[in-house]
């Protein structure tokens, strides 16, 4: 009966498990449900943006992907500043982080048309080096464009300022 008074008053019974009594443990799991709050609502902005990318494509005249129109939508919106990294940094870290897991789905079904891919082998793997050259290239001409317009607005910021 002793055991349970002590557990009820807030006292653990194994040293290993936080009782829920616990002052800290309630504030951790406090700052865990707002983070998780945070995150689901930063999930939803990016799905919502996405949502609006594909309607955005079904309504367009030529045949675009609504992933790659929502993704073009989602850096007009943060370029613009109507909507701040805040709003989505979180779940875009996630879901960066996560990548990976992504490509299990494409990689599984590449397997199942090994048979397509028969006689074919060098020029398939000449795309795929080809394409990764270009995709490699983009990114690094991306980021040096993207640095000189962020030093330019931070020049023209300083001189606004001074």
């Amino acid at each position: 009966m002793e055991q349970l008074n002590d557990a009820v008053s807030g006292v653990s019974g194994c040293a290993c498990a936080p009782s829920p009594n616990d002052a800290s443990w309630r504030a951790r799991a406090g700052r865990a449900g707002k983070r998780g709050a945070r995150f689901a609502a930063q999930l939803a902005v990016v799905v919502a943006v996405y949502a609006a990318g594909c309607a955005l494509a079904s309504a367009l005249p030529i045949h675009l992907p609504g992933n790659i129109v929502g993704m073009v939508l989602l850096l007009v919106l943060l370029g613009t500043g109507l909507l701040k990294a805040r709003h989505v940094g979180d779940a875009c870290d996630c879901l960066l982080d996560n990548m990976s897991l992504f490509f299990i789905p494409a990689g599984v079904a590449i397997l199942g048309c090994v048979s397509l891919l028969e006689g074919n082998a060098a020029k398939f793997a000449l795309v795929c080096v080809v394409t990764t050259v270009l995709v490699f290239l983009a990114t690094a001409y991306t980021v040096m464009l993207v640095s000189r317009l962020m030093a330019k607005r931070d020049a023209r910021t300083a001189d606004e300022e001074a």
